[in-house]
C-alpha cells in the first residue's frame, strides 16, 4: 500500500464521528484546482494495511477513519485495509472521484459512508479531468451509490471560472433527472493556497456568502432536496 501520510484527528472529514485521515497516493484526474497534487505522481511510502490498522487503533480519541488521496481505490489492497480496520471495530469513510465503479462496487459493503466528487458538468468532465471517459465511470458510481443504501454524499468544489452557476445547474438538472438521491450535497470552497495549475493562485475562493448563494440556487433548480445541502468553507461547515 503507498501511503502518502496521516492526519491523526480530524473533527470536519467524517460527519458525525472523530476521525483519522489515511492519505493513499496515485490519482487518474488532473483537476487544475486540485490541492493534494503533490500525492497524484507520488509513490508514497510502502506499508502493509495491517501496520496501518493497527497504528490507527492506537488512538483511543477516534471512532472513525476517512481513507482519501489521491485517489484511494486505485490501491490493490484497499480491501485488505478495510477489513483491518473493521476488525478493530473502527467505521471507515471512503473519498473517491468515482473513475472505478468496479472496485467500488466491491468496496461499498466494507465502508460505512462515501463521499464522491461531482466535478464539473458532465459534459465538461473529459476536459477537467484530462479523461476521456470520466463522466461514463463517475455516473456509474453514481448508480451504484444511489442503489447500495449506504450513507453517502455528492461533493462539488465551486472554482470561479470552472465551477459555477451554468455547471451547477447542469449539475442539478443531471442530479434531477437521473433520480439521484445523497444524504448530503456538499458545496465547497476551492483553495488558491496550491493548485495543480499555478495560475489559479490569482483566483479570490468565493466567499461564504457566495456559497451559500450558489447552494440557494443549486437547490432552486432542483438539485436536492430541504435540509440536504451544506457549505464547507475555511469558517466550518454549514447546512443551507
Amino acid at each position: 500500500m503507498r501511503l502518502g501520510g496521516l492526519l491523526d484527528l480530524s473533527t470536519i472529514d467524517f460527519p458525525g464521528k472523530l476521525c483519522s485521515v489515511v492519505f493513499l497516493t496515485g490519482c487518474p484526474f488532473r483537476c487544475p484546482y486540485c490541492h493534494n497534487h503533490e500525492l497524484v505522481n507520488s509513490k508514497g511510502v510502502e506499508v502493509s494495511p495491517e501496520r496501518v490498522a493497527s497504528e490507527l487503533s492506537e488512538n483511543y480519541l477516534i471512532d472513525g477513519v476517512c481513507i482519501t488521496g489521491g485517489e484511494p481505490t486505485m490501491q490493490n489492497d484497499l480491501v485488505e485495509l478495510l477489513r483491518e480496520l473493521k476488525e478493530r471495530s473502527l467505521s471507515v469513510k471512503l473519498d473517491t472521484n468515482g473513475y472505478y465503479p468496479e472496485r467500488l462496487e466491491k468496496l461499498v459493503e466494507l465502508v460505512d459512508y462515501v463521499a464522491i466528487d461531482f466535478k464539473t458538468s458532465p459534459r465538461k468532465y473529459g476536459s477537467l479531468t484530462s479523461k476521456r471517459d470520466a463522466w461514463d465511470k463517475v455516473e456509474e458510481s453514481l448508480k451504484l451509490l444511489n442503489e447500495s443504501g449506504i450513507l453517502w454524499e455528492i461533493r462539488m468544489t465551486v472554482v470561479p471560472s470552472l465551477v459555477w452557476e451554468d455547471e451547477l445547474k447542469e449539475i442539478a438538472d443531471t442530479i434531477r433527472k437521473a433520480g439521484i438521491e445523497a444524504d448530503r450535497i456538499v458545496l465547497q470552497q476551492f483553495s488558491n493556497e496550491n493548485p495543480l495549475d499555478p495560475s489559479l493562485k490569482s483566483v479570490n475562493p468565493p466567499t461564504k456568502q457566495e456559497l451559500f448563494e450558489l447552494a440557494e440556487f443549486f437547490n432552486g433548480a432542483g438539485g436536492a432536496g430541504e435540509g440536504r445541502t451544506y457549505v464547507r468553507c475555511s469558517e466550518g461547515e454549514f447546512r443551507v
